[in-house]
């Protein structure tokens, strides 16, 4: 998955409230632009504004075969026509700071001048995700009473039996119910929104419905669930940042590592640090 950074011209201020509020954004030159991505935008002339995640690949608009949408009316689209259009969903609506281009260029390396379309390294994403408030992080604790309980039973195996490989797991339904609510039916990593293809994960092993918590729990799509499951897949506990085993390099899955999770908005639904740290620990590659 790629980062890309977008400039609005100063010409059209209200784009921006427009693509938050239409969750569309039209482009006048064909890019490379594809699901799950992340979308930067700054203002020309004024200052960052905000990201998005792309939800489908950017496609073709033919005036002749796709219906007229909200943007076809909008200022500037008789001057230069938009040929593709994608679908977003907002991530940060507003950036905590404004900083001026000359200050983001010196922290990134990135032109003097902001073209319109960029595409962006991992450090200089965290420079300006920096810009918009800060990285996610996990549930720093449970307090120390639940602590106690809920380790001590997860050390406990209630599981009922095993079927070859499958365990028959109790609340499973509710526990993935659950985690579709929670993350908006997209995976955490990938931004995969097939629900038939997303499932729930459990960060600490799964040894009965006790363990069937929110916060022990990621929703995944099917394969990276198995690679989350083999240890070749993880979630950083203190950057929450995807890793990806060096086993998995020169595959599709490498371009994953590095890539933030995307975490529900209610904090006890969020992946507590402590089942993190322990599903890193367990891969031995890190």
């Amino acid at each position: 998955m790629a980062a890309w950074l977008l400039t609005i011209s100063k010409d059209y201020p209200q784009h921006w409230e427009y693509a938050k509020e239409h969750r569309l954004w039209d482009l006048i030159t064909a890019r490379g632009i594809k699901a799950g991505d992340v979308v930067y935008y700054w203002q020309s002339g004024a200052s960052l504004l905000g990201k998005v995640r792309v939800v489908q690949d950017a496609y073709e608009i033919d005036a002749g075969q796709v219906t007229p949408g909200p943007w076809d009316d909008w200022p500037g689209s008789q001057e230069k026509p938009y040929i593709q259009r994608f679908p977003l969903e907002v991530l940060v609506s507003e950036a905590a700071e404004q900083p001026l281009w000359h200050d983001v260029a010196a922290a990134t390396g990135l032109s003097k001048n902001p073209s319109f379309v960029k595409t962006l390294t991992l450090k200089q994403q965290r420079t300006l995700n920096e810009y918009l408030g800060g990285e996610p992080r996990p549930q720093q604790s449970l307090s120390d009473a639940q602590r106690e309980r809920v380790f001590a039973d997860l050390d406990e195996d209630l599981r009922v039996r095993r079927l070859q490989l499958v365990a028959l797991r109790q609340g499973q339904p509710r526990f993935r119910e659950g985690l579709l609510r929670a993350y908006g039916s997209r995976c955490a990593i990938t931004g995969t929104a097939i629900e038939s293809v997303l499932q729930a994960a459990h960060i600490s092993p799964h040894k009965g419905e006790h363990t069937n918590e929110l916060w022990n729990g990621l929703l995944l799509r099917a394969d990276i669930h198995t690679l989350f499951d083999l240890f070749l897949v993880t979630v950083d506990a203190n950057s929450l940042r995807v890793r990806v085993s060096p086993a998995l390099s020169n595959s599709e899955y490498e371009s994953l590592d590095g890539v933030i999770v995307s975490l529900p908005g209610r904090l006890d639904e969020q992946p507590l640090a402590e089942a993190l740290v322990a599903h890193n620990e367990s891969c031995d590659w890190l």
